[in-house]
C-alpha cells in the first residue's frame, strides 16, 4: 500500500516537472518598439544658385511637409542662400535657415519640415537688389517691393525622384542654420531578450499549483 502511494506521488512530480519545463521554456512575446516618424520625400525641388548670374531658377513655388530642396551652386560667382521674410526679403532673418555663401561646385540639400512660407535672398554684395530673391509657399496675392529688380523667370527644372542626389555640402531640416551642417544618420538596433521568469498568475501556473496542493493533501493522509 505504502509502494503505490509512492509510485503515484513520484508519477505526479513527474508530470509536474514536464508541466513547469513547457511553461518556462516558452518567452513571453516582447511587444515590438513603436516606429518613429521620419520625414518622407514626397518631391525633390532642383534650385540652380546663380542663375542666369544673380538669380534663383526657383524663387516662387509651393513646397510641402517632407519635400526635398535641392540647391546647386553654377557658374564661378559666389552666392548664398539666407533666410528673410516677406516683410523685408534682403534682411536676414534672426535664428533663420544660412546655407553659407559658395560657388560651384557646391550643393546642399533641405528637408522641409513644416509647410509654411519661406523667403530667401542671397547677400552677397548687392546680389537680392539685382534679383537674388524668391519664396516659397509664398501668400496669395504677394507683390514683391518695387525697389527690387525683378527675379529672373522661374524655369522648369525635373525631380530628381524619390531619392535627392548625394550632396557635396549637407542635408538638414528647414528651420535650423545649416552653413555648418553634416549629414547624419542614425539607426537603432532591437534584440528582444528571453526571459524565463515563471509568472504564477498564468491559467498553466495556477494549475500547477493546484496539482501541488492536491499532491501535499495525499501525503498528509
Amino acid at each position: 500500500m505504502m509502494y503505490e502511494k509512492l509510485m503515484r506521488v513520484v508519477l505526479l512530480i513527474s508530470i509536474l516537472v514536464v508541466a513547469v519545463s513547457s511553461q518556462s521554456s516558452k518567452p513571453d512575446p516582447t511587444p515590438s518598439p513603436a516606429p518613429k516618424d521620419q520625414p518622407i520625400s514626397l518631391t525633390n525641388h532642383v534650385i540652380k544658385v546663380g542663375y542666369m548670374g544673380t538669380g534663383y531658377s526657383q524663387n516662387n513655388f509651393t513646397a510641402g511637409k517632407g519635400d526635398v530642396l535641392y540647391w546647386e551652386w553654377e557658374g564661378e560667382l559666389e552666392h548664398s542662400v539666407i533666410e528673410s521674410s516677406p516683410e523685408t526679403p534682403c534682411v536676414k532673418k534672426e535664428g533663420g535657415i544660412d546655407l553659407g555663401v559658395h560657388k560651384a561646385p557646391f550643393n546642399v540639400s533641405i528637408a522641409v519640415e513644416e509647410k509654411r512660407t519661406y523667403v530667401f535672398f542671397s547677400d552677397v554684395s548687392d546680389d537680392c537688389k539685382k534679383g537674388m530673391y524668391g519664396g516659397i509657399n509664398l501668400p496669395q496675392g504677394y507683390v514683391w517691393p518695387e525697389q527690387l529688380t525683378a527675379a529672373p523667370k522661374q524655369i522648369d527644372t525635373p525631380n530628381l525622384g524619390p531619392k535627392p542626389t548625394e550632396p557635396t555640402g549637407s542635408m538638414t531640416t528647414m528651420g535650423v542654420n545649416a552653413a555648418n551642417a553634416k549629414a547624419t544618420q542614425s539607426s537603432t538596433s532591437y534584440s528582444p531578450e528571453i526571459s524565463s521568469t515563471c509568472d504564477l498568475t498564468k491559467p498553466g501556473y495556477k494549475i500547477i499549483t493546484g496539482v501541488l496542493v492536491l499532491i501535499s493533501f495525499y501525503l498528509l493522509l
